[in-house]
């Protein structure tokens, strides 16, 4: 511990000092090619479910608030919330959640084959309107991000455009984490040009939804409803599916560590070769992401019931 402190000592502070020349950097001197860039990044990011890393220094971090009593507030979130005139520069974040993604889904549900038309707008219309009042895109976004990665790459630039658009029309807003209807209300006390959202928005959906209609039929993408026949998975309740899902993950001697965030299954396993992704995608999961021993499956916002579910049968069984 000693040893470490004394490198630290040495280390840190040009590290310190590089997170400050960058936090004046992003918040003041080029604040539209800094957030477009953090955009792009974060939704590149996501797949390895590596986001959250990257947000940290954008929203609790740059810039720098005094309010009257003489409190210091960092971050563009923290700052947004005490009062900063030049914070909620994350507020692109609204355009893409609550416009953009919501138009992609109609737009897979609208490309799919007829027969499979109805169940795929049930699963589309569902996604959308998650992602439109909570902010929470993974399950529109892992439903094309692996079977159509053009998609998924002109999103990330949409995405990353979305901030320098707000930042240079002065639409301000304040978020938690998500940028859904929830946080525009809510955190709506700070904002600026609040009118120009849905506006910009029905744009952003109107673009979103035109390029993924257009390139899903020309290139034949195989977004879900468009896919060739396979056997359906029997539709199970989620206390049924738990076995069924301990047996993909390679079962109960395979699964190491058993854990979920608010749309993913993450599970650590002995063996990675022992986990059936086929199997896990028929069970409803919207993607599955490898890494090293990690194994994240993508079930939406039920990913915790699972888990729970998983965790009593591990233990009775």
């Amino acid at each position: 511990a000693i040893f470490t402190g004394v490198v630290l000592s040495f280390i840190w502070p040009p590290i310190g000092s590089a997170i400050q020349t960058f936090s004046q950097w992003a918040a003041y001197q080029n604040p539209v090619v800094a957030f477009g860039i953090y955009g792009f990044i974060e939704r590149c990011l996501v797949p390895f479910g590596l986001h959250h890393i990257w947000n940290v220094p954008f929203q609790m971090q740059i810039g720098e608030y005094t309010n009257a009593a003489g409190q210091v507030f960092h971050g563009d979130i923290p700052r947004y919330m005490a009062g900063d005139p030049t914070a909620g520069k994350l507020s692109g974040g609204f355009l893409f959640k609550m416009y953009g993604l919501p138009a992609a889904a109609i737009a897979i549900w609208h490309s799919a084959k007829p027969e499979n038309r109805a169940k795929v707008g049930g699963i589309m219309i569902s996604a959308a309107l998650t992602s439109f009042l909570t902010g929470i895109t993974e399950p529109i976004e892992f439903s094309f991000m692996f079977v159509a990665p053009i998609l998924y790459i002109i999103h990330a630039i949409l995405a990353g455009l979305a901030f320098p658009i707000c930042i240079l029309l002065g639409m301000r807003d304040g978020t938690s984490f998500s940028h859904g209807l929830i946080d525009f209300i809510v955190l709506s006390g700070n904002s600026s040009k609040l009118w120009l959202f849905p506006i910009v928005g029905i744009g952003y959906a109107i673009v979103y939804y035109t390029i993924f209609r257009v390139l899903i039929k020309a290139l034949d993408l195989k977004t879900p409803g468009r896919e060739d026949a396979t056997e359906d998975a029997k539709a199970t309740g989620t206390s049924e599916m738990a076995p069924a899902l301990v047996a993909a993950f390679g079962g109960k001697e395979n699964i190491t560590n058993l854990d979920a965030c608010i749309t993913r299954l993450r599970v650590s396993v002995a063996d990675v070769s022992k986990v059936d992704q086929a199997g896990l995608k028929k069970l409803g999961a919207a993607g599955v992401v490898v890494a090293g021993s990690g194994v994240q499956a993508i079930f939406g916002t039920k990913s915790d019931n699972l888990k729970t579910e998983m965790d009593e049968y591990i233990r009775n069984h």
